[in-house]
């Protein structure tokens, strides 16, 4: 009789793993059924990332050794896959609707390397200018407003000479959701930051944040100073991602992460099984999140047709790539 009220409490507790998990599971596969983006839309976003009249372009020749010296690598057959590396792309999207139109936002691939148990976040930054299959060279987070996740994973795999195993995919609503859901999170700020207008936006020093602060802390963008730079964005990124993960692994109950998870659930889409799950348990339940290797890449800015772009080149990408968790 004792054990009918475990059976009872374990039977729910699965039927609330299957639901969740059926909530965001999403094969890249089944975005063929999604409407195809409005060129107009394209358009609106690419006009939006246009700098002022003032600033020169670099001129055309350089641009155009910038993809002589890229098309070298990319010409060349991709790597295998390395069966000790698992790669899970995380992409934070600026859509409202998550099925909807919208750039990617934040960039990052998460590797767990399985021989020297090294885990790693690289951060791609948003202008970064790379080749996209099918469309030619433009800003790597554009590749989402042209073709959604299949088409920035293929962007992706083809600059850092990767194979990405899964996605993970959440709109930026998702950080205010989870932030509230666990109560706040205490975040220090490195330099007061204040826009153009001269609003202080926040103070140097250790702030509680609600999800709508966090939101506005990552987000932050045209700073006069603070970190305004997509550098200063992505470093903010990580140190929220890092104190959320570091608050509810310490703090929070099996019970408690399924309960926030399911909060968060209509702002995640992924095509991890809960197979993969179990086949990383060890690795996930064993990780600490302050020896996490997070690095950015970096480069140098150039402007052509009003457009801001990174240069980082491939060679130099795919070098950081290669030694990230080894």
């Amino acid at each position: 009789m004792l054990l009918i009220p475990f059976l009872i409490y374990g039977t729910s507790f699965a039927y609330r793993l299957y639901s969740l998990y059926n909530s965001m599971y999403s094969p890249i596969e089944e975005e063929e059924d999604f409407e195809p983006i409005d060129e107009k839309i394209i358009e609106e976003l690419i006009e939006d990332d246009k700098v002022d009249d003032d600033q020169e372009d670099v001129p055309l020749s350089q641009v155009e050794k910038y993809r002589i010296e890229d098309n070298e690598f990319y010409s060349k057959e991709r790597s295998p896959r390395d069966p000790d590396k698992l790669n899970i792309l995380l992409i934070g999207v600026d859509a409202r609707n998550i099925g909807g139109a919208g750039r990617a936002d934040t960039i990052m691939v998460v590797q767990y390397n399985k021989k020297t148990k090294n885990t790693a976040i690289l951060s791609i930054p948003r202008d970064t200018y790379v080749l996209i299959p099918g469309r030619g060279y433009d800003k790597i987070n554009h590749s989402f407003a042209y073709g959604r996740t299949r088409l920035l994973k293929e962007t992706v795999e083809n600059y850092l000479d990767i194979h990405i195993d899964h996605y993970v995919q959440v709109d930026m609503q998702s950080f205010v959701k989870s932030v509230d859901a666990i109560g706040g999170i205490t975040i220090n700020v490195p330099e007061t930051m204040i826009d153009y207008n001269y609003n202080v936006l926040f103070t140097k020093g250790t702030h509680h944040m609600n999800g709508e602060q966090v939101l506005r802390y990552v987000g932050a963008r045209k700073l006069k100073s603070g970190g305004g730079s997509d550098f200063g964005r992505i470093n903010r990124q990580q140190q929220v991602i890092a104190t959320i993960l570091n608050k509810v692994i310490k703090e929070f109950s099996l019970n408690q992460t399924l309960k926030l998870m399911e909060e968060i659930s209509p702002y995640i889409r992924t095509d991890i099984t809960p197979m993969v799950v179990i086949n990383n348990w060890s690795a996930f339940t064993s990780l600490n999140v302050n020896n996490i290797n997070m690095q950015t890449l970096t480069g140098k800015g150039f402007i052509h047709n009003r457009v801001f772009y990174l240069r980082i080149p491939v060679s130099e990408a795919r070098e950081v790539m290669k030694n990230l968790t080894n």
